[in-house]
């Protein structure tokens, strides 16, 4: 008989169930695995987020290792400081080596929590943002020494998320790697303070004349001060602005521990001296030129350079007076924006040389690199190459209408004066007979004599040449004369006379050694008879010095783009151009006008208190007879004809043609 089943009552033995039960339920383990998951990912997304910001990380490896020390000391003629240059880093200087104050300093104003933090400050980021914030501008930063150490390990500090997030990690990879007195090192050794130093030691010596070692706690703190705004803040920028900042972080220094309320007073009320160089504003231009030629003299080394030249700081102080006073008078009304001087001795030693109007706006060194039209002032060797030829200074030409292979060259405003001797066409600048001359002689020979007096620039050998249109620079121009004013000998310019280390060693002395005579005698006198009457009667009366004589000639190019004026005594050759940058157009500026003015003023303070000699190749020129006491030199010059650019003559072959058509522009 079938048994029923027990519906679970008490006592009951097992019970039978109609259906089979349910598996039994499984426990849900799928979210540690998703969990898992997202790690995984995440740590793979993170690597490569972290790995595109290492792998534009500078290497760190060598940051200790003591850097190049080489730094170049320029001196002039009397030894005196014309600048200092390659300071980019000074010699390493351990921090342990300085005083405790010293790198105090630069914590107090700069990192108070240096010694504490990791490389982040998240109390000084906050900080700094409220201050910004309830500012509503930026007034402080919240990075650290360490996070500024590497900012300056980058080459190109942009501002964007990428180079923040590369400075936080390297600030952190820096101090996992270094102790803190490493990462002060490394900081204070490459930190900018302005006037073109970098790090401690180079400033100490630049702005008080000591080692880092013997920085006094003022100094000390007129350095730490610099640091948020070197270019105003160095001793040298402003000296009252230094002091002033160099108050504030005594103050920090106190309110940080580091000294107390007495040291703090008497460090405030002392006032070190600042040691200034005797270079002048525009010195600058000098010495970028003498330093990118110093690798032609002296092999590349670490030892610090000291360089001896033939520079004469108070002709260069002068030089740049009459240039700023010249633009500032005259600039405006002739629209003449830049000029350049050049001063040169007999022997070709290089005593001023301005590069433009202003070394602070523009480091462009018109003196040597600018290639600009001469005009008039390249006649001198076309009249040298005819007296070589058989002219003479008495000959009779024809001013007036001619037509040379199709070119018809005029003088200025295409007036003629008929019949005039050579001396009287060099004089008054005649276009017309220079290109006489040089159709008569061939534009052949006078390249060659202008290449013989020292032009080294490419000269266009068509007749366009007689009135100066292949380029040269002022610096080499003015060279060029520098034949006549020393007997006829030719000179390569020059500057450097010594070249030592600072322990004394001497790589480099000058070899005195010219080049020969490239004129001679009895044409030198020729030469000097013209060029002393452009200077008494002709386009250079503006440049006439009182009883000392004076020979030059002007130049002026087609639409005034260019003005000149190139001169000498027995003691120094000057040249003078003026013009602009963009080569636009001047309001007839012409070479007898602010050039020669400048010329004038410039000579005038140089050769103070130097003996009135007469020039070299005066043995049969009458000397100038002096102005009335007290009259300036005529602010107008007669008609320059070389103002007028020659058209093109008829062309023998396409580069002639070329030649004719754009020389003159």
């Amino acid at each position: 008989m079938a048994r029923k089943a027990n519906s679970g009552g008490e006592g009951g033995g097992p019970r039978e169930s109609l259906s089979p039960p349910p598996p039994p339920k499984k426990k849900h383990r799928a979210w540690p695995y998703a969990l898992l998951l997202l790690l995984a990912w995440g740590g793979i997304f993170g690597a490569v987020f972290w790995s595109h910001f290492l792998s534009d990380l500078p290497d760190t490896t060598k940051l200790l290792v003591k850097g190049s020390t080489q730094d170049v000391t320029l001196l002039d003629d009397r030894g005196r400081l014309i600048a200092r240059r390659g300071l980019t880093q000074g010699e390493r200087v351990d921090v342990g080596r300085l005083p405790s104050y010293v790198p105090n300093a630069f914590i107090a104003i700069e990192d108070r929590r240096f010694r504490s933090h990791f490389g982040l400050d998240p109390i000084g980021l906050v900080r700094a943002a409220y201050e910004n914030m309830v500012a509503g501008h930026v007034r402080q930063g919240g990075s650290t020494l360490t996070q500024q150490l590497a900012k300056n390990l980058f080459l190109q500090p942009n501002r964007t998320f990428e180079r923040k997030m590369q400075e936080a990690m390297l600030a952190l990879y820096l101090e996992s790697r270094y102790s803190k007195d490493q990462i002060l090192t490394l900081y204070l050794n490459r930190v900018y303070f302005g006037a073109g130093v970098y790090g401690i030691e180079a400033a100490a010596q630049r702005f008080f004349g000591k080692h880092a070692e013997e920085l006094s706690l003022t100094e000390a703190a007129m350095l730490a001060g610099s640091v948020k705004a070197p270019a105003r803040y160095n001793p040298l920028a402003d000296a009252d602005a230094s002091m002033d900042r160099a108050q504030v972080v005594l103050r920090a220094m106190e309110d940080s521990g580091f000294i107390d309320e007495k040291t703090r007073a008497e460090a405030a009320a002392t006032r070190p001296r600042v040691v200034r160089g005797s270079g002048t504003p525009g010195s600058g231009y000098f010495a970028d030129w003498v330093l990118s030629r110093i690798a032609g003299y002296v092999a590349d080394d670490n030892d610090s350079l000291i360089v001896e030249t033939t520079f004469d700081l108070d002709a260069q102080a002068e030089a740049e007076r009459a240039v700023a006073q010249g633009l500032a008078a005259d600039g405006p009304k002739l629209h003449a924006s830049q000029a350049a001087l050049v001063a040169l001795t007999p022997d070709g030693a290089i005593r001023a040389m301005v590069g433009g109007r202003s070394y602070e706006a523009s480091t462009y060194n018109r003196a040597t690199d600018a290639v600009r039209q001469p005009g008039s002032a390249f006649k001198p060797f076309v009249y040298l190459a005819a007296f070589e030829h058989g002219r003479t200074p008495d000959d009779v030409m024809i001013d007036g209408p001619v037509d040379i292979h199709g070119w018809k060259p005029s003088d200025y405003e295409g007036k003629f004066e008929g019949p005039m001797s050579l001396t009287r066409a060099f004089a008054k600048s005649s276009n017309v007979i220079a290109a006489q001359l040089t159709a008569e002689i061939g534009a052949a020979t006078v390249a060659r004599t202008a290449h013989r007096l020292g032009i080294s620039s490419p000269l266009q050998e068509v007749a366009s040449l007689a009135l100066g249109t292949s380029g040269v620079t002022p610096l080499e121009l003015t060279s060029a004369y520098v034949p006549f004013a020393n007997g006829g000998h030719g000179v390569v310019p020059h500057t450097i006379l010594r070249i030592r280390t600072r322990s004394g060693k001497i790589l480099y002395t000058r070899d005195t050694q010219g080049q020969g005579d490239v004129v001679a005698p009895a044409n030198l006198q020729q030469m000097t008879r013209l060029m002393s009457e452009t200077v008494i009667s002709g386009t250079g009366r503006a440049a006439s010095l009182a009883g000392r004589p004076t020979g030059g000639k002007t130049g002026t190019t087609q639409d005034f783009h260019d003005a000149w004026f190139v001169g000498f005594t027995a003691d120094l050759v000057c040249g003078v151009w003026i013009g602009n940058d963009d080569n636009s157009p001047m309001k007839h500026a012409t070479g007898g006008t602010l050039p020669a003015r400048i010329f004038h003023n410039f000579m005038t303070a140089a050769e103070q208190g130097i003996p009135v000699r007469p020039l070299a190749g005066s043995i049969a020129v009458a000397a100038a007879a002096p102005p009335p006491e007290g009259t300036q030199p005529a602010d107008t010059e007669p008609p320059d004809s070389d103002v007028e650019t020659p058209a093109p003559k008829k062309p023998d072959s396409i580069e002639d043609l070329i030649n004719g058509l754009f020389g003159g522009k």
